[in-house]
């Protein structure tokens, strides 16, 4: 039979699994695989589990406290399985550069987000890089691209003088996020984790609770929080300094549905949902991440599908939908047409808002403009939006 939705079957599992996995079984967390990773989908905190189903199910709750955690308090989210990898050599920035559509940072501990293209301007991955220094680079991306974007690296390095190392199997991520980040890990650094001594979109190397860790301040939810990346056989250590003291905060274990939820409230674009090689930048409405001032693979294609303009594109949007949510796939349309297709959605717990990605002809996607989503037989009023629904100014994450 076909799986329902979120559901993860047990066949081969566990193939991966962080030295944390056995406590976050135990602290309620029911997982997914990715890439062979074991990550937490949610946690149950009374013993239930979950009934699948393309609606509302029985976990809606529980995942929204989750949200709600991250909103009020502060949560912790593993994204161990992400994929990360270190370039370094004198090469490292004009070797990047030629990858990579947007500027690099040009200040070490700096971050920045880039896509990263085929030859026909279509989006082949996107990476996180942090600048290290002048001569090394960090770089995250997803957990299913790690085998396909190590080898891209590989291929292209020619004779560049760099070094390549995965460090994926080697690291363990921890995303501390909410008001309280601030002060629940500032109990546990003599680090300035202030907003002038450690600046939003910057990296540094201090110590947690006498642990060495990377700490970037960026996440995917969109609340006041840090990125922190740790050797893979101090995670339980520092998983458990964090725990520790986290619990007059009442921090909130916090999985990745909650984390699909918020990053939908905040419009960020998914890889391999709104970014695919399906569509260029242009598609995908990311030209602000492109920097044409650089020669980088795909340049000439991203320049010519800017000048002919989409006849398609993603449109973010919010759904009139009653007990079930777009998720990926569904049919859009109007006047009684096909128009496109969503590419991913959910329920926005912070804004109680039903929002989606679609991917849907030009003539659908101005502010403001209305087309419908088939949701499972109901057709269901979908309304394009210029901004994201929660905190479209970045207070949150800034404060």
């Amino acid at each position: 039979r076909p799986a329902m939705n979120g559901e993860s079957r047990p066949a081969g599992r566990p193939a991966r699994i962080t030295p944390i996995y056995e406590t976050q079984k135990a602290r309620g967390a029911f997982f997914e695989e990715a890439h062979g990773w074991e990550r937490p989908k949610w946690f149950s905190l009374d013993g239930r589990s979950e009934n699948y189903s393309f609606q509302r199910n029985n976990i809606f709750d529980v995942v929204a406290n989750e949200c709600e955690a991250v909103r009020h308090r502060v949560g912790v989210i593993d994204i161990s399985s992400f994929s990360n990898f270190k370039v370094s050599g004198q090469d490292t920035m004009a070797f990047l550069g030629s990858l990579c559509a947007n500027k690099l940072p040009k200040t070490d501990g700096r971050i920045g987000l880039t896509q990263v293209l085929n030859e026909s301007g279509r989006i082949f991955s996107e990476w996180t890089v942090t600048r290290l220094n002048a001569t090394s680079c960090y770089l995250t991306t997803g957990a299913m691209a790690e085998i396909r974007d190590f080898d891209h690296l590989e291929r292209h390095c020619g004779d560049w003088d760099v070094t390549l190392e995965n460090l994926s199997s080697k690291t363990g991520v921890l995303v501390i996020a909410g008001p309280d980040a601030r002060r629940l890990l500032s109990e546990l650094t003599e680090s300035d984790l202030s907003n002038d001594g450690f600046k939003w979109l910057s990296a540094q190397q201090i110590d947690i609770a006498g642990i060495s860790v990377l700490a970037m301040r960026v996440n995917y939810v969109g609340e006041l929080g840090w990125e922190l990346h740790v050797a893979i056989d101090r995670l339980n250590d520092l998983y458990a300094a964090i725990t520790r003291s986290g619990e007059p905060y009442g921090l909130a274990d916090v999985g990745l549905y909650a984390m699909n939820s918020m990053r939908l409230e905040k419009a960020y674009h998914g890889w391999g949902h709104e970014l695919t090689n399906e569509m260029d930048l242009v598609q995908a409405g990311m030209m602000r991440f492109c920097n044409l001032d650089h020669d980088f693979i795909g340049r000439m294609a991203t320049q010519k599908a800017q000048q002919t303009g989409p006849d398609s594109k993603i449109v973010y949007c919010e759904v009139d939908s009653n007990g079930a949510d777009a998720l990926g796939g569904e049919t859009c349309w109007s006047n009684g047409k096909t128009i496109g297709t969503v590419t991913s959605g959910g329920y926005g717990h912070r804004t109680a808002k039903s929002l989606a990605f679609a991917w849907v002809h030009s003539s659908c996607i101005d502010i403001g403009a209305t087309f419908e989503i088939d949701i499972l037989g109901i057709r269901c009023r979908a309304t394009a939006l210029g901004e994201p629904v929660y905190d479209p100014g970045n207070l949150a994450i800034k404060s």
